[in-house]
């Protein structure tokens, strides 16, 4: 924001400042019993007791800001707007208010502040124009609330959209973000020239872990089995709970023969950390030629599918020969 002219922000802030800095702690103090009502707020009050400092602290900075040379109020703008955006974020992870309450929690912190500072100028007995102060004024409150809500609907969106391709129980990404998954990698494979299986895995015996030890120590047991997924090898980010004892593996730049050896290792880590508790695995190296579009990937699921039920049968031949 430029203004037209000269301003005498020395003059101004010898006019003001101490009127506007006196008022904040009554700013607070309605702003406090305008939300009073509200649970949430209260709730939210008791487990972060430094609210009112922090907004004291704020308005403070804020107050100070307006008296500002040009270039100087413009890097404090600029540094603010980066701090509500920051300050936004956090609210939303705190995840104590809906949007609606944030409204009504920014509506009432900017209204209070209204009415004290529009009084508190009005009260000081001087012929000096404040209209370049109020102007200022406004344009703080107005990019704070702007950048605070930026912030608040990124986080937000980003919760949302984790929730949406993410199991619940094991925070693995889950079947539906599947497809778009594996599209992607696969435009990158034919990019950089590089192979990428699926491997389906089947936790053994996991209903019999259920009904011996009840729900709640079978979901523990499938958290543990999904770190191990996860952890398969280095930077992995490609492991996907598909319902119940079902995952699938999607593995860039790995050959078959390599993620064979990966899911023998990871049977016999599943082995040492759950008595009793093994894996059934099928793999399928996908066509990184073929046209990813028209990709069958249901087809070679079920491909996989049909190799792990085969390695069932064979495992079992083995265990009770004849």
């Amino acid at each position: 924001m430029k203004m037209e002219g000269f301003i005498p922000w020395t003059k101004l802030n010898h006019t003001y400042a101490q009127a506007l800095h006196t008022i904040i702690p009554k700013v607070i103090e309605d702003h406090l019993l305008d939300m009073s009502h509200i649970k949430e707020f209260r709730s939210y009050v008791e487990h972060y007791p430094d609210y009112s400092s922090h907004l004291s602290q704020t308005l403070h900075r804020s107050c100070d800001a307006l008296f500002l040379p040009e270039k100087e109020y413009e890097r404090y703008i600029e540094k603010d707007y980066e701090e509500g955006v920051h300050v936004g974020i956090a609210f939303a992870k705190r995840n104590y208010f809906t949007i609606d309450l944030m409204l009504h929690l920014t509506h009432s912190t900017r209204m209070c502040s209204i009415q004290r500072v529009l009084k508190a100028i009005k009260d000081v007995e001087t012929v000096i124009d404040s209209s370049p102060i109020i102007e200022r004024f406004f344009d703080i409150t107005n990019k704070r609330q702007n950048s605070f809500f930026k912030g608040y609907i990124n986080e937000q969106n980003k919760k949302l959209k984790h929730q949406s391709i993410r199991d619940p129980l094991t925070s693995l990404y889950n079947r539906r973000y599947f497809y778009p998954y594996v599209k992607e990698e696969l435009v990158r494979a034919q990019k950089e020239g590089f192979p990428i299986t699926l491997v389906l895995v089947d936790f053994n015996n996991f209903k019999e872990i259920n009904d011996r030890r009840g729900h709640q120590e079978g979901d523990r047991v499938l958290k543990r089995f999904a770190r191990c997924l996860s952890n398969i090898h280095e930077g992995f980010d490609g492991a996907f709970r598909f319902g119940g004892d079902e995952f699938v593996l999607v593995l860039s730049a790995c050959s078959e023969d390599t993620a064979e050896k990966l899911a023998q290792n990871l049977n016999e880590t599943i082995k040492q950390i759950e008595k009793g508790a093994s894996i059934s695995y099928g793999l399928i190296q996908l066509p990184a030629d073929s046209f990813i579009e028209g990709l069958n990937l249901d087809m070679y699921l079920n491909l996989a599918d049909k190799r792990m039920y085969e390695n069932k049968q064979y495992t079992k031949k083995i265990k009770t020969p004849e």
